[in-house]
Parts: C-alpha cells; structure tokens; sequence
C-alpha cells in the first residue's frame, strides 16, 4: 500500500497565518528559524526585530499546542560561528537530521530573493518544491497576472474596480458602486480641526516573549536604529492581540477614519488610521478576516461610506496592487532612476537631525514606532527624499529599515513606483511632490514666527521646501511642461520673480549641502 509523502514545511517570519490554513498539513515536520542575516540585511529597526521575533514564538507556541512537530532555531542559541550560519544551512541541516523528506511545502514566498533561497534548498535536497496559495491575499498571483496582460497599463483605479466586482464587495444589485462611485478618495482630504477629539492612541500590552526580546535585540543589534523598550512597546505580537486590535479600530476610529485619513498632526501619533499593515504583512490576521469583520460592523453602525470605501480601498486594493505589481516588476522598478537622483543621505535622515521641523518631527516618530501613516511617509518622508535628490536604493532602504510593515515586496512598489515615481511612472500618472502650502494646508504646522532661528541659517522651513520644491521643477522642467496636469508648475517658475528665485534656490542649495553628500 502507498504511503503518504513526508513533507518539510517551512513557515517563515512574515507568514504567521491562523491555524486553520495550516490543520491539513498538521501531519508535517514544522521548520521555524530565528535568522541573524535576516536580521541585519538592512540595520532593521530595533522594534521591526523584535516584532517579528515575538510573534514567530507566539506563532510557535500556537502549533505545539496544536500538537505539530516543530523545529524552532531561536537567537538565544545561537552564538559565535553558528549565529551567523545561514537560513538555508539551518534547514537543509535539519531536514538531513530528521528526514528523509519527500516534499519541501511553504506558502508564496512573496521577497524573491528569499523564494529563489528557498527554492535552491529543495533542489539541493531533492525535494519535490509545493508552494501553498497563500491566505495573506485575495487576489491570487494568477488572477492578478490576468489583469496585467490585459491592460494597456497598471492603473490601481482600474484593478480596485475589479477586485471590487469580484469579491462583490460594496456593490448595489444592478452591479454599480454603492454610493455612484468607485472611490471617495476627493472626499477625504480634511484638515484635522483644532476641537476635533481623538481617540486615546491604540497599544497592546508587552508579552513575555516581547520583553525577552527587548533584552536580546538591545544588547545584539544595539548599533540598529529605533527606540526599542518594555514602556514604550505599543504593537500586537500575538493573533488574540491582533484581532482585539481589529475591534478596537472599527469601533472607535473607522467612523472618522474617512475624512481625516490625510490629514498630518502633532496632537496624535495615530489619529484614525489602523494600523492593520504590520499584522497583515506578519499573517497574524489575514484580509479575508479584515474585510468580513468590516462589514459586519458597517452594517450594525453608522458608518460614513467614505470612511468604509476608503479603508477597503486599503485592504482589497492598494495592498494587492503592491503585490502583484512587486512581482511582475521588482528589476524594472529597481534598477530605473528617471529623474537622474545621485545623492546620498547623511546620518542626520537616520537621526531626525536634519533641521527642517516637519520631516524630523516625521523621522523622530519613525525611530520612536517604527510606522508612520501613509501621508507622511508619502508627502513629508519620500517628498522631501525626492526633491533632495537621493538615490532611489537609498529611499527603498531607508523605509525597509525603519518601518515594522516593510518587506521588499511592499516598499519596491510603494517606494519607486509612488513615492519617487523613480521607474518613469510604471502606474504612477504624475510624481507626488509638494511645497509648504500643502503641509501647512493638511497639517497643524504653522508658518515660522518671527524672529525665530533656523538651524540652516536665515531660511525657514517653508522656504527650504518650497526653494526644493521648484528647484525640482526647475531641473525637470521639460517633464513639467510636457505634463498636461502639471504644465502650470513650469509656467508659474518661469512667471516667479528672480529675486524670489535666488532667495529660495539658495536656501535649498544651503540645505541639500547639509543633509546630502553626491558621490
């Protein structure tokens, strides 16, 4: 009589899905490794560590419960020449010890760097290589690839609309938007008014396993950035954490969520967003399970639609379109420079020392959280990046270092495609750059009062901004002009004073000087 295949399966870091996804194989050898070049590809943030560290031995826990067999290598036991063994010596170690295997099983490895590592190993091995679809998604790699062949171009409006249709989510019996529209994004740029209430900033309590971690990363990646302690710790790192943390959203930020989704503010760190992507990119809570406690609640609550649209669009949308777009595009996207950036960052972008309030305010609280929402990191962090001019690898390293959510499948997309629009507008239709006023419109920032000093000399903060801000159009003015929503930005400098010009063009050049080094 045949006898079942063994099979390895190897569930990585970022891949802490429910139980559930994983009781057929519950028959299989678990292989779970705490990883030091993982750690340390780029310096990650010291909370980035630890995150993913407890909620891999939370996720650990949870499968012996479960009665799995599971092989769990942790930093703890590591030291000398076997703390810097690779991922793929560890595995191929263990599956020699413990086998014979006939099969290697995962779920999408959505980083290729990592896919091809693990690939590599079952080759080696000679294992027969199943990859599981995985629950961290709703759309799959092969349904997404679809959609691509058939575009004239990648348009997140266009793939929204379709995955709005397919999933039939917010969609009226005649098969239209509910609401008459796709998206009420137009209806979600309110400034956050001075008497408006917040709610208290969500935080979940440190776990035993958290505080272990506090010790261990302090003391082994002391020299990464970010603030790392048991009074400051904030994120879940367990799936009861993360679905309380769910809860806690819809019931006290969604409603609001909506109008003020862009707005910047000093008074809260969180305002109303949700937070949801550290624990949607761990796999401690999967989008399935987001959006059907969304609607729920929008069904027992008044929930303004532009709020619901809006933080769906998160979920089912922008966050899927990453994905697919990462995968049928990562080189494209990583070795285009359009604009010519050749800059590189000095360690003030790693210290919130740079001088200029708005963006160390934004890189303060990065090192604080290891998050920030989605207009700062858009119009304050990778603004300011593009109008000095950095070198797009660069950016993409800096906001995977820092940020708990980040992975290189999210920060390629999100980094050179919508923050720099560095690979020429692959579905970016215009670079998201800004001067002063908007971040005095969207923020409680105020102009610079009088007699006030500046750390870079005579010029303050609005006029730094603005003098980058059209020193960029400046040197890519043929673009400008060429653009038919932003032909006006070259007719307004060439209308601009030439006083005003050399006043600003020096404040940026005095500023760029400060905070940059060209090679």
């Amino acid at each position: 009589m045949a006898t079942s295949p063994r099979d390895l399966f190897v569930i990585l870091g970022n891949q802490l899905v429910p139980f559930r996804h994983l009781r057929p194989h519950r028959d299989a050898a678990f292989f779970m490794a705490e990883d030091l070049g993982l750690c340390t590809y780029v310096r990650h943030h010291k909370q980035k560590i630890a995150l993913f560290l407890a909620a891999m031995r939370a996720h650990a826990d949870e499968l012996r419960r479960n009665g799995c067999a599971l092989h769990y290598e942790s930093l703890d036991e590591q030291a000398g020449a076997e703390l810097r063994t690779k991922y793929e010596t560890k595995l191929a170690r263990y599956a020699d010890r413990a086998g014979p295997f006939d099969r290697l099983l995962s779920f999408e490895v959505e980083d290729l760097f990592f896919e091809r590592r693990l690939d590599a190993v079952a080759d080696e091995l000679g294992l027969e290589r199943v990859t599981l679809a995985s629950p961290m998604f709703l759309c799959s790699r092969e349904r997404f690839a679809g959609y691509a062949r058939g575009a004239t171009r990648l348009r997140m409006a266009d793939f929204y609309e379709r995955q709005r249709r397919h999933l039939g989510i917010l969609i009226d019996s005649e098969g239209a938007p509910v609401g008459g529209r796709w998206s009420f994004d137009r209806d979600n740029r309110e400034k956050l008014p001075r008497d408006e209430s917040l709610p208290a900033a969500p935080a979940a309590a440190p776990t035993d396993h958290v505080r272990a971690l506090i010790a261990l990363v302090g003391e082994r990646f002391a020299d990464h950035p970010g603030e790392l302690s048991e009074a400051g710790w904030w994120l879940p790192s367990t799936r009861r954490q993360a679905l309380a943390w769910l809860r806690g959203f819809l019931d006290e930020r969604l409603e609001r969520f909506g109008a003020y989704e862009d707005a910047l503010s000093t008074r809260g760190p969180v305002l109303f967003h949700s937070v949801l992507s550290p624990l949607l990119n761990l796999g401690l809570i999967t989008p399935d399970e987001v959006v059907e406690r969304t609607l729920a609640h929008a069904e027992d609550h008044r929930v303004p639609l532009n709020s619901l649209e809006g933080f769906l669009r998160q979920i089912i949308g922008w966050r899927e379109f990453v994905r697919g777009v990462y995968r049928g595009h990562s080189e494209q996207q990583e070795t285009a420079n359009a604009w010519g950036h050749h800059r590189r960052m000095k360690p003030c972008w790693w210290d919130a020392s740079t001088g200029l309030r708005p963006l160390d305010d934004a890189i303060a609280k990065v090192l604080r959280m290891g998050w920030a929402h989605h207009i700062e990191r858009l119009m304050v962090l990778c603004n300011l990046m593009n109008l000095c001019e950095i070198e797009p690898r660069q950016v993409h390293d800096w906001f995977l270092a820092m940020f708990v959510d980040a992975a290189d499948w999210v920060m390629g997309p999100n980094v050179y495609g919508m923050g720099l629009m560095s690979d020429g507008g692959l579905f970016a239709t215009k670079p998201y750059i800004c001067a002063s006023n908007y971040l005095l419109k969207m923020s409680d920032y105020g102009r610079p009062a009088a007699g006030e000093v500046f750390p870079f000399g005579d010029s303050d903060w609005c006029t730094v901004v603005d003098g980058l801000y059209w020193r960029f159009v400046r040197e890519h003015r043929d673009f400008f002009a060429g653009h038919p929503r932003m032909a006006v930005m070259a007719a307004s400098l060439d209308r601009m004073s030439g006083d005003k010009k050399q006043r600003i063009f020096a404040a940026a050049s005095a500023f760029l000087d400060r905070v940059t080094e060209t090679p």
